[in-house]
Formats: structure tokens, sequence, C-alpha cells
């Protein structure tokens, strides 16, 4: 029998999921309403629809996808695996996110995106966001014209606290990249993650957040299951944790490096996409491609044409 150390929120009593997809140190498990519930492996995160085991496995050498799983009271059930997890004594884990007030916290945001530069900036949409090499194939150049277009208009629409506006350039990017999370849903969270930080000291951006749900929602079917499921906890307010623990070392200047290093820690490129939505989020301007000036944009302020 398997332990759980930790989950991300309550689990039902009774219900009959299947297995999605299997990797070493995680697996998805599909519920009947279509969303993801992860069992995770000590080394992972805490993440807001987690199940962390106490103990580390081969979730691979176990699980397949297409298993039948059984959740009966506290217990978690692969038949075809013999494999049984017993929730009872898991700890629930709510990824708090701290209220970040942007000018107050200028320095611990510089020194993430030097981080970024120094340790994450080579894969995915970080070598256009903060100039760490130049475009060296055509799908990176026409990487970088997305964004070159997309962006100022994305923070136009944040600063205009416009959720229709938003939603519209979201489009743009849901799905947009390489890795299993592409570039842009990854981009997306951090993007997300640092307007429900700013919501808790802005009360512009919390209204904006409150009409985001309903906008967002149409957007999640042009991805796959596993982003899918990552942008509907993001539209929410819930994040892995290191994405949280990064947040938080912002918004008290403190560890912000180590926070840092450990969020682009993960995948492939998704954490240093992750970083940079953060970053964006936070302050358009330590990106490449910042918001037009007030002067450019006084005609098109809030216009409909971004949608």
């Amino acid at each position: 029998m398997w332990r759980a150390d930790s989950i991300g929120e309550a689990v039902p009593q009774h219900a009959a999921w299947t297995v999605h997809s299997v990797f070493r140190h995680t697996c998805n498990i599909e519920t009947a309403g279509g969303e993801l519930v992860t069992l995770l492996t000590p080394i992972k995160g805490n993440s807001a629809h987690g199940v962390k085991l106490a103990h580390v496995v081969d979730l691979d050498a176990w699980l397949f996808a297409g298993q039948a799983v059984i959740m009966e009271q506290a217990l978690l059930r692969v038949p075809a695996a013999a494999v049984l997890i017993n929730l009872s004594g898991a700890s629930v884990w709510r990824g708090e996110i701290a209220a970040v007030r942007v000018h107050a916290c200028a320095a611990a945001l510089r020194q993430v995106r030097s981080t970024l530069c120094e340790r994450g900036g080579v894969h995915g949409f970080a070598p256009a966001l903060i100039g760490s090499r130049p475009a060296n194939s055509a799908i990176e150049l026409a990487l970088q014209a997305r964004l070159s277009s997309a962006l100022p208009a994305l923070a136009q629409a944040t600063g205009c606290h416009d959720s229709a506006a938003v939603a519209g350039i979201a489009a743009q990017l849901v799905g947009l990249g390489p890795g299993l999370t592409p570039s842009g849903d990854d981009f997306l969270t951090g993007y997300l993650a640092a307007l429900w930080s700013r919501g808790g000291a802005e009360c512009g951006i919390a209204a904006l957040l409150k009409r985001l749900d309903v906008s967002f929602t149409p957007l999640f079917a042009r991805t796959n299951a596993i982003s899918r499921q990552m942008l509907r906890d993001a539209v929410q307010g819930r994040f892995a944790e290191r994405l949280v623990q990064l947040v938080n070392a912002v918004a008290h200047a403190r560890d912000v490096v180590e926070a840092t290093v450990r969020a682009l820690e993960i995948g492939h490129s998704s954490g240093a996409d992750t970083v940079c939505g953060l970053l964006f989020g936070y302050a358009p301007g330590l990106t490449r491609f910042a918001a037009p000036t007030p002067q450019r944009l006084r005609s098109k302020l809030c216009a409909s044409a971004l949608v």
C-alpha cells in the first residue's frame, strides 16, 4: 500500500476514474467530469489537483493509460496494477498566493529577471522575451513575431482591466509553442499568477479576475488535457507549489534567487516560460515586448480592435 503525504483539495468519497497519462514521477487521472487529478512522487511539489505520495516510486512501472481507478472512502485503488493509496493521513495543501505591490517589489523582480537570464533563457519564450540569444530558426522567428504583436496588446488590455480583450489576446497564445504543456500555456499560467497576487492589492485587477473565468473558458479547447487543467486552475487562482513559493518570495523580498531557480527547474522549458509570464504580469517593461508608449496608444486605448 502506498500512502499519500498531501492532497491538493478535497477528494470525493466514491468515484470511478481512469488513468490518463503516466510519467516516471507523475500520473494524471481523469475524473468523470474531465478534470485531471495528478499523483506526484515526493520529488515533485504540491499542486492544486495533486496527490503527493509519501515515498518515491517509479509510477510508469506500475500504471498505464486506460486503467480504471476507484475511489472508496479514503482509498484510491487501481485494481489492474494492484495499487492501493491510503489518503486518510494526508494533509490538505492549499497554495495561498501572497499579495504583491509591484512598486514595492521592484528589486525582487529584477532579481527574478537576472536569474532567468542566467539560468533559464534558452528554450521556449525566454529567448524572445529577455533577448538571451537571437532567433536561429524559422519557427523561432515566427514565435517572436507573434509575441511582438500580442504582448503589447495584452499589457494594454490588462491595464484597461478589459477581460474580453485579455481573453482575445490570450487566444493567440494558448497551445502555442513547444512542450508537453505548450510555452503559451505556461506563460499564461505565470501571467495569471501575477494577476492573482496583484489582485490582493489592486481593486481593478481583482475585478478583472472575477470576469476572466467566463472569458477564458472557450480557450481551454485549444490545448491538451494537461494544459487545460493547469489553465483552469490558474484562472481560479490555484497554482503549483514552486510558482506559489516564487510569488511569496517576491512578496517578501526573501530568498528570491533560490525560489526562481527552483521554478526554472520544472520541465524542459515550462519553468522558464512560466517565470516569463510572471514577470510580464507584474511589469511588462522587464521583457522586450512592453506596452507601447501612452502617446502611441492614446487613440487606441481599450479599443475593441484588440479582441
